[in-house]
């Protein structure tokens, strides 16, 4: 009501500027009422093109047209890929593909699936049961992703008095303290109106069942914590929230404390993810302009590399792994009005929320559940693809394969209890999308289903694919590399092709039990915090490592059963070389996931964020002397400090708390001044490389280093654009060959030399 008031009073003339917002209002109306007509005449046009790809691919010719047509197929693909990602070369390209891949699979079905024996037939149809989920998640991609919006940041109107309030809530369990303190400076930070915002923690490590705990430990820790907490949100300004009991992990922690807020809107922020200070002006302006969206996601960055990226040393040389989300995927979904909610950086309309009794905890994504539940209601939601917060990725495997296995089991809870397609008032589109980011979470079983199908007829000789060396480059081979062509087309600005083989491949290994506990029992998991800031004093090989072990020796015994076969039997040379190219394939790739599960010492725990700053370091040789500046250029910073380079050297004695680095802000107008030691000073190449450390005298001073640190939205949009996009199909095949050989072996070699210590110590 607020708002349509605010827009009747525009309507009349009492806005003071009632011309230029009246058009504004007026043309997102229009843009509404052009999506929702593209989208309709799109869904049409897919389905028309549907039936008659359905209809074409089923028309059988000989293998010589089949094979002169793929090629052709192929070279026009290979020709609209070099083109601009515009609507028509898009669509003309999925087309296309998915002509190929319908082809394929009538083939399969048709003619490659007859019987031989009775085991060779069960492999042959467990393969092809994994194919046709392959398949089936080739199609709801590119449906996903046909027609992606980017969208812009919505103007807020001048007048701020019609502003929305906001609570800044932030839920936390376990993490470190001094982890959420960021987070809450940050949150402190954020530039609105300081009476339309008001922050809160939501400690869910210091409730009445954990500090009144008959367990010492767990008691003790807690109050300690909640003493902790306390403090630090008095000396901030935040507002400090527990609740009776741990119930219903974060959804019932964000529903306890939906009693006390009062705000139009909520922004939700997990304890790692510190916010830049402009994320509430660039998102508030979508639920004024359109009173139906209940939801605007931003996308989760990270200052800090995963395990993999870490392990394999690729953080900042390609982009992160769940840039394909965030940077495709979410921008697909936006345009089907189907992106979600992602339990952090977003921004939700709490009339939405109290329609669906707050944010629903059936599942252990809440976060989805409940952008399910208000799609389904016909809310609206908006992506808006611009950096806004900076978060912290698990250090470790086992961390990570944490977080990895709450999303795939949430995922697939979803998929059994809130079935999109059995919810009502759901779009088909709508149905579609998030089917297709449910079930790809059952992606461990089909990888698993490729790893062991060559040894199947390497070892045993089983006639899994029952095809020959002309069919196989007539149909298998076109339908593979449209398969490559196609993923590159749609993501290679997102992800290095390859590199999302070896994520897949060490994942299903563990997720594949999690999904089958679910399928169990769909009301088994548990919600389990993923641990951040762990500190990794030396370099050691994941407690996780021992499954590859053993599929790495079955795969290599495969290939070299298969090299024996090819010697023994030259009438299935052919079809015994295409099976063991696959099973080498394989073994690249778990080495490669063996590589990323030797751990890499991490001693840091504040991660070190790379940038090109100038400024002065100012400093006195004695109480009296004046400052004494010395022009740096920052290399890169963090809560703990940073990196300076300079031509000049620094005096030989530094005053104690008299030590600034100044940095010019935005424009030159004014310079922010903090407060530092030098830790350390190394010449190098003719140049001063010197390590500070930030000191805070007094809470304003620390709010200050948390906004230099982590404020700057700008800043994340240059790291992720100085990102090397996807090289190449090749390029990216002979990296993945590189990292998979160099970093497997040094973890083969690191695991045999342990093994030998430790027999050595038994025996000495």
């Amino acid at each position: 009501m607020r708002y349509g008031r605010y827009y009747l009073h525009t309507l009349c003339g009492k806005h003071p500027n009632p011309d230029r917002f009246t058009c504004h209002i007026i043309r997102h109306t229009n843009f509404c009422q052009e999506q929702a007509i593209k989208t309709n005449s799109l869904t049409l046009l897919l389905c028309f093109i549907s039936g008659c790809l359905v209809f074409l691919s089923g028309l059988r010719v000989d293998f010589t047209s089949q094979g002169y047509l793929s090629i052709l197929l192929l070279t026009l693909l290979m020709l609209i890929r070099q083109l601009k990602s515009q609507s028509f070369w898009r669509v003309l390209f999925i087309t296309l593909s998915s002509f190929v891949v319908l082809r394929y699979f009538f083939w399969r079905i048709n003619y490659s699936l007859s019987y031989q024996d009775f085991f060779s037939f069960i492999g042959a149809v467990t393969l092809f049961s994994a194919e046709l989920y392959g398949g089936l998640m080739f199609f709801f991609s590119i449906f996903v992703n046909i027609r992606p919006i980017n969208r812009k940041s919505v103007q807020l109107p001048k007048n701020k008095a019609i502003w929305p309030t906001v609570d800044v809530v932030i839920p936390s369990y376990d993490e470190p303290v001094e982890l959420v303190k960021i987070t809450l400076a940050a949150a402190i930070n954020i530039d609105y109106p300081a009476d339309k915002v008001n922050v809160f923690l939501l400690d869910d490590g210091g409730t009445e069942q954990k500090t009144t705990s008959s367990d010492e430990r767990v008691r003790t820790a807690a109050q300690l914590r909640s003493r902790q907490f306390k403090t630090i949100c008095s000396e901030l300004g935040v507002n400090y929230l527990t609740r009776a009991r741990n119930v219903n992990a974060k959804a019932g922690n964000l529903n306890a404390a939906l009693e006390h807020l009062t705000g139009e809107l909520i922004l939700v922020l997990d304890a790692d993810h510190a916010p830049t200070v402009d994320i509430l002006k660039k998102t508030i302006g979508s639920f004024i302009q359109d009173e139906k969206v209940f939801l605007v996601q931003t996308p989760h960055f990270f200052i800090n590399p995963d395990p993999l990226e870490k392990n394999l040393k690729l953080f900042q040389r390609m982009p992160s792994e769940n840039s394909m989300f965030y940077g495709a995927i979410q921008l697909g979904l936006d345009f089907w009005q189907s992106s979600f909610f992602c339990g952090s950086a977003a921004v939700l309309r709490r009339k939405a929320l109290d329609e669906v009794g707050g944010f629903n905890g059936v599942s252990i994504t809440e976060d989805s559940e409940t952008a399910l539940k208000l799609h389904s209601k016909g809310w609206r939601s908006h992506y808006l693809m611009y950096p806004l917060i900076s978060g912290l990725q698990p250090e470790t495997f086992a961390s990570f394969m944490i977080q990895r296995t709450r999303w795939a089991q949430g995922m697939v809870q979803n998929f059994i209890l809130h079935n999109p397609l059995l919810l009502p008032n759901l779009r088909i589109w709508q149905r579609i999308c998030y089917l297709s980011n449910m079930m790809f979470w059952f992606f461990p079983f089909a990888r698993f289903i490729f790893l062991v199908s060559p040894g199947l007829y390497l070892f045993f000789g089983l006639k899994i694919y029952n095809a020959n060396v002309v069919e196989f480059f007539s149909y298998t081979l076109p339908y593979l590399a449209v398969l490559l062509l196609t993923n590159h087309y749609l993501f290679s600005q997102v992800r290095w092709i390859f590199v999302s083989e070896i994520y897949e491949t060490m994942q299903s290994l563990f997720s594949i039990r999690a999904v089958l506990a679910v399928l169990k029992n769909p009301h088994h998991p548990k919600f389990t915090v993923t641990p951040k800031m762990e500190m990794l004093e030396q370099d050691f090989i994941s407690p996780l490592a021992k499954p590859f072990y053993w599929t790495i020796l079955i795969t290599f015994l495969a290939a070299s059963f298969g090299v024996g076969r090819f010697i023994l039997y030259p009438d299935e040379r052919a079809l015994i070389g295409i099976t063991l190219f696959w099973a080498l394939f394989n073994l690249l790739l778990l080495l490669a996931a063996l590589g990323a599960l030797y751990e890499q010492k991490q001693r840091r725990v504040n991660p070190r964020i790379p940038v090109y700053i100038d400024g002065n370091l100012s400093v006195k040789s004695t109480p009296e002397a004046d400052e004494l500046k010395i022009p740096v250029t920052i290399r890169d910073i963090s809560m703990g400090g940073g990196s300076l380079v300079s031509g000049c050297p620094l005096p030989q004695h530094a005053v104690s708390g008299q030590t600034f680095l100044e940095v010019p802000t935005e424009g030159g107008f004014r310079t922010s001044r903090y407060r530092a030691v030098i830790a350390n000073t190394l010449k190098k190449d003719g140049q001063y490389v010197y390590g500070i450390e930030f000191k805070y005298a007094n809470t304003e001073e620390y709010l200050d280093v948390v906004r230099f640190v982590h404020g700057d939205s700008s800043r994340w949009i240059k790291i992720q654009q100085d990102v090397t996009s996807d090289p190449g199909l090749i390029k990216s095949m002979a990296f993945m060959i590189g990292i998979g050989i160099y970093h497997g072996t040094s973890h083969i070699k690191m695991a045999l030399s342990s093994t030998l210590k430790k027999i050595i110590t038994i025996y000495a």
